[in-house]
């Protein structure tokens, strides 16, 4: 699990990019709740309904710094049984269009497991593309590539955003990872600025 100093300078660097951010930034900027629905599809445990909450802001004009946190007790393989799953990372993004950017990024991801098993440690890198289809309607998909508990598998993100008014939107996302034999389905509220 990250140290009381690691999350200091995480919230410090997200606080001081939050206040860098450019004025029109909508795509990377926001604090998001969300309901996850976690499917372990490989073993015969039962499927875990948690909290997660992610944090993203913009930074300079093409930069990005995210962290998520997963409160779950998700059984994973190998007999590593979540306790908290925390993604921090960094990332790039390039506007093709005022509607569309694509995405690369790296995200440190800290498991902590209530197993016998030792806690998780790993990386992801990811590339992805964002897409406004309306000022109601934004959809992100993004694949990358992790090396947490089963070494190298892949990742994959499909999101749909519904934004009601501009600053707060109703997420639904599919973060599915292949060889871990884990999808987390996930309803939240977004608030972006």
């Amino acid at each position: 699990m990250l140290s009381s100093t690691a999350r200091g300078v995480a919230v410090s660097f997200l606080l001081t990019a939050t206040i860098t951010a450019q004025a029109e930034s909508k795509h990377y900027s926001y604090i998001e709740a969300a309901y996850a629905y976690q499917s372990t599809d490989w073993g015969p445990f039962e499927e875990e309904k948690n909290a997660t909450f992610l944090a993203s802001a913009e930074a300079f004009e093409y930069v990005h710094a995210h962290v998520r946190y997963n409160d779950g007790d998700t059984y994973m393989p190998r007999g590593v049984i979540q306790d908290g799953w925390w993604t921090y990372g960094i990332g790039a993004h390039y506007y093709l269009s005022p509607t569309t950017s694509v995405l690369i990024g790296a995200d440190r991801h800290e498991m902590e497991s209530q197993s016998n098993r030792r806690n998780q440690r790993g990386w992801e890198y990811k590339i992805g593309i964002r897409h406004d289809f309306n000022e109601k309607w934004r959809a992100t998909l993004e694949i990358g590539e992790h090396n947490l508990i089963v070494g190298d598998d892949s990742t994959f993100i499909a999101e749909a955003i519904y934004h009601p008014i501009k600053a707060l939107g109703l997420t639904f996302r599919v973060r599915d990872y292949d060889k871990l034999d884990l999808s987390s389905y996930e309803l939240g509220a977004r608030w972006s600025y």
